[in-house]
């Protein structure tokens, strides 16, 4: 039996592949920002957003969605709202 538990375990293990939390941390706290290419791809996903709404387009739109970096901001209110860190919230 304990066999059986040695093999499931190191089969649907994540240790392997799971990040440091200093690692995680910091990308999160990179992604949050909306400084430099973040700031860019915000104002192309803007326009391509402002081009769908004039052609009413909802595919347009979605894609713009897709296209924002909005997601980084997003994990760091999870994460920081997760670990008590409320200057990662704000």
């Amino acid at each position: 039996m304990s066999r059986l538990r040695n093999f499931l375990h190191d089969m649907f293990s994540l240790e392997e592949d799971m990040a440091d939390y200093e690692t995680i941390h910091e990308n999160i706290e990179k992604g949050a920002s909306i400084r430099g290419t973040n700031f860019v791809i915000l104002m192309m996903a803007i326009f391509v957003a402002s081009i769908g709404l004039n052609m009413n387009s909802t595919a347009v739109i979605i894609g713009a969605m897709l296209i924002s970096p909005l997601m980084g901001g997003i994990m760091a209110i999870g994460y920081g709202a997760a670990i008590l860190d409320w200057d990662l919230v704000k």
